[in-house]
C-alpha cells in the first residue's frame, strides 16, 4: 500500500512539473510583457516622424480579428506594400476571448507592419480580464490624436461586457476645437445602430457627430460592409474573416472610401 502511494505520489509530482505553464493562459492571467506596455505612446512617437508635403495622405482601416491571424497577417503584409498608406486604425475585437495569449499574437502579427497603428477596445476585448490587458498594452481606452492638421477620436462605445454607458460628455468635449481641422474622424467599434446601443443613445451619438460636422464615423462589430453617405458618413468595415479593409484617402476639405478585398 505504502509502494502504491509512494508512486502516486510521484506521478502528480512529474506531472505538475512537467506542467508548470498550466495555469500560463488561464482567462484571468494579465500578467503583459514589459515590451508590449505602452504601444500606442510608442505608436504615437512614430507617427510625429512622418513627414508629408500636402494635404493628401491615406490610412488603413480594420477591424475583427478575432482568431483570424492568419488573415491579419495577410493583410498587413498588403498594407506593407502600399507605400501611400501612413498608419492603420484598427476598429476593435483585438481578440475572441480577451485571453492574454490572443492579445500577444496579436501584438507579434502587428509587429511586423511598418506603420504606426491606434486601436479601439472592442465588445470581445472586454470579457474576463481583456480590459486590464487592453489598458495595460495599449492605454486609455478614450483618445485622440493629431495628424497633419486633422484629427483622430478613439471612442470606446461598448455597453454590455463593460457594464457602463459610453463617455458621450468626454466625446463633445474632444470635438469642442473641431474647426481647427480640416477633417475630424471618429473610431469607435459599435456603430450607432449597433444591437448594443438603445435608441437614446443612438440618438445622442448621432447628434454629438452632427452638431460637430464630424464628417466620417468609423465602426466595425456587424462584421458587414456598410457605407452610408450623408452630411455624417458612416463606415463600417467586415471583420477579418472576410480578408478585407479599408482605405480612406484624406484631402484638405474632403475625403474618399475604398473597400479593399483580398
Amino acid at each position: 500500500m505504502k509502494f502504491i502511494k509512494r508512486v502516486f505520489i510521484i506521478c502528480v509530482i512529474t506531472f505538475l512539473v512537467s506542467c508548470d505553464t498550466i495555469f500560463e493562459y488561464t482567462v484571468y492571467d494579465a500578467d503583459v510583457k514589459e515590451e508590449h506596455k505602452n504601444t500606442t505612446t510608442k505608436n504615437l512617437e512614430a507617427l510625429n516622424k512622418i513627414k508629408v508635403n500636402s494635404q493628401n495622405f491615406k490610412f488603413a482601416f480594420l477591424t475583427d480579428s478575432h482568431y483570424f491571424y492568419d488573415n491579419l497577417k495577410t493583410v498587413v503584409d498588403d498594407i506593407n506594400k502600399n507605400n501611400e498608406i501612413l498608419f492603420l486604425l484598427f476598429g476593435g475585437d483585438i481578440t475572441e476571448q480577451a485571453l492574454l495569449k490572443e492579445y500577444e499574437i496579436f501584438y507579434d502579427i502587428m509587429a511586423d507592419l511598418q506603420k504606426p497603428y491606434f486601436t479601439v477596445i472592442g465588445n470581445h476585448d472586454y470579457n474576463s480580464n481583456g480590459n486590464l490587458i487592453y489598458s495595460r498594452i495599449f492605454g486609455d481606452y478614450n483618445y485622440t490624436f493629431q495628424f497633419n492638421n486633422n484629427k483622430f477620436i478613439l471612442f470606446d462605445d461598448i455597453v454590455w461586457e463593460s457594464k457602463k454607458s459610453p463617455d458621450f460628455e468626454w466625446l463633445s468635449l474632444e470635438l469642442k476645437d473641431r474647426n481647427s481641422f480640416n477633417e475630424v474622424f471618429v473610431i469607435a467599434h459599435i456603430p450607432p445602430n449597433g444591437d448594443q446601443f438603445t435608441e437614446e443613445m443612438s440618438a445622442t451619438y448621432k447628434t454629438i457627430m452632427s452638431q460637430n460636422n464630424v464628417p466620417l464615423s468609423m465602426h466595425g462589430h456587424t462584421h458587414s460592409y456598410n457605407y452610408e453617405e450623408g452630411d455624417v458618413s458612416y463606415l463600417t468595415i467586415p471583420s477579418l474573416k472576410e480578408l478585407a479593409y479599408g482605405i480612406v484617402t484624406v484631402q484638405e476639405k474632403s475625403f474618399s472610401v475604398e473597400l479593399i478585398e483580398l
